[in-house]
């Protein structure tokens, strides 16, 4: 009884830690955004928010394939999503001085500070219940990407439960074949144990993130994207370690 209530405490403090981290470095992020409208130092302040909140909670983050990330040329990197900390796990692990932005949901916006940042940052905001405002950003996108940034994306568009890997939507998809641009599969192994289904717990203990090979986009038409899924889908399943 007494190992469950101190574990107990721990996941509060946890909490209130990050929420405090949280509160400090999107309001650097915004001033970042200020003083730099390229949106890099939102960036470089988004990274250290997740370096302090991986101490905190006491999680190790290893890598295998980085070398594959795209120096010099734009890229979407896809990865599988099954906790918050994938966010944290790919961010901690692309190279020194990659750029790049996050496509994410609009509701994401509506969080005080972290949603301020989010959209400080210049990062990739969609509208899930409008489609034709979605394409729309989908396209402003593509024209970022194809000018030298690159994309994160989560194919399947909300965190697995099950470890199992969803069914992928077409937006990432159609922005890389637009921007004519490569993939980079990405997968991340252990985040479902950082913060189990079902529990608000946080637990200490490891990830991995695996880059995958970049699969080409040039040249291929709407008939092609399928494939394009299943290709993509296979590497980031080949990736994975359900045993870590």
């Amino acid at each position: 009884m007494a190992r469950t209530r101190c574990a107990d405490v721990i996941y509060v403090v946890r909490y209130l830690l990050i929420a405090i981290y949280t509160v400090i470095w999107s309001s650097i992020c915004v001033l970042l955004a200020v003083v730099d409208r390229s949106g890099e130092g939102t960036l470089w302040g988004a990274l250290q928010w997740i370096r302090w909140i991986l101490w905190t909670c006491g999680v190790e983050v290893a890598s295998k394939g980085s070398e594959r990330v795209l120096q010099g040329r734009p890229c979407i990197w896809m990865s599988n999503h099954q906790s918050v900390f994938d966010i944290a796990a790919i961010m901690y692990t692309l190279p020194k001085g990659a750029s790049f932005r996050f496509v994410a949901k609009r509701e994401l916006t509506w969080i005080p500070f972290f949603g301020w940042a989010l959209v400080a940052g210049g990062h990739v905001i969609l509208d899930r219940r409008d489609r034709v405002r979605s394409i729309e950003s989908l396209k402003r996108a593509a024209v970022r990407v194809a000018a030298g940034t690159s994309v994160i994306v989560f194919p399947e568009g909300t965190r697995s439960t099950s470890g199992v890997l969803g069914e992928f939507k077409s937006g990432g998809f159609h922005l890389a074949m637009e921007a004519g641009v490569p993939i980079v599969p990405i997968s991340v192994s252990g985040s479902n144990r950082i913060t189990p289904k079902g529990s608000l717990r946080i637990e200490s203990g490891r990830l991995k993130v695996h880059y995958g090979e970049p699969i080409e986009t040039a040249d291929l038409d709407l008939a092609g994207r399928n494939q394009l899924k299943e290709s993509v889908r296979e590497a980031i399943a080949k990736g994975y370690d359900a045993e870590f």
